[in-house]
């Protein structure tokens, strides 16, 4: 797998885009995304100090002020966004019914 610039995807374990699929109706969508937060959380709880500390090898590689932990902080911020526009979407629907 490759990062957005052809990068190597610094986890091997990671997901190809083409491999994510959309589960489905609502009720599905909401445990996928459940799972997703699970493992996700998962994760973290197996990164100590010296991971947290590493060089973080994506959006920033090569740049060694940016850490593991900033990368995790980037990756919370973009997930948070997507929740707020979804929750837009939502009330738009809302109002629009």
């Amino acid at each position: 797998m490759v990062v957005g610039d052809d990068r190597p995807c610094p986890w091997p374990d990671s997901r190809d885009r083409t491999e994510i699929r959309w589960p489905g109706d609502g009720a599905s969508a909401i445990a996928w995304l459940r799972g997703l937060r699970d493992e996700w959380t998962a994760l973290l709880d197996t990164l100590g100090d010296a991971d947290l500390d590493a060089p973080a090898p994506f959006p920033w590689p090569d740049n060694p002020d940016k850490t593991v932990a900033h990368m995790i902080a980037w990756v919370d911020a973009e997930l948070m966004k997507n929740v707020a526009e979804i929750g837009q979407l939502r009330l738009l629907r809302a109002a629009v019914s």
